[in-house]
Parts: C-alpha cells; sequence; structure tokens
C-alpha cells in the first residue's frame, strides 16, 4: 500500500484492529453483507471507505471498535 494513497490511513486503520482483534477477514467480511475482495481492497488502500453501504460502515466499526470518522474522510495526504 502506497502511504500516499487517498485511503491509506482508513486502510491501515482497518488491517492493523482487524489483525489485532484475530479476526479472519472472510468473517469480518460476512458481518458487514460485502465480499471479502472488497474488504481485502479497502484494506490495502484501493477503495473509498465512503463507498461502503451505510450497514457496512456501521458494522465495520462496531466489530472493530473503531470510530466511523476514519472510514469517512480522506487521509490528509490527499489534499
Amino acid at each position: 500500500m502506497n502511504p500516499e494513497h487517498p485511503f491509506a490511513r482508513a486502510a491501515r486503520t482497518v488491517r492493523e484492529r482487524r489483525r489485532l482483534l484475530g479476526i479472519h477477514p472472510a468473517e469480518l467480511a460476512r458481518h458487514m453483507q460485502v465480499s471479502p475482495a472488497v474488504l481485502d481492497a479497502l484494506e490495502r488502500g484501493d477503495y473509498d471507505p465512503r463507498s461502503l453501504h451505510t450497514v457496512a460502515r456501521q458494522m465495520l466499526s462496531h466489530h472493530l471498535n473503531i470510530p466511523l470518522e476514519p472510514l469517512q474522510e480522506r487521509s490528509s495526504t490527499a489534499r
């Protein structure tokens, strides 16, 4: 993942938190009601987290115990 990518901060937050909690990507994707490919793209910074449907963002926030804010904004390097 390129640290200059506009979604690098959200990607890093999601990936690191999921790993820390020991949640398998397929399990999290199922709870989010998205395909594992979407979660993988999100964790690489290749998917705009703001494009996730509301339930997916809420489930991601709930299961990883992270605030929604990092999932709703671009990284400051993207400006």
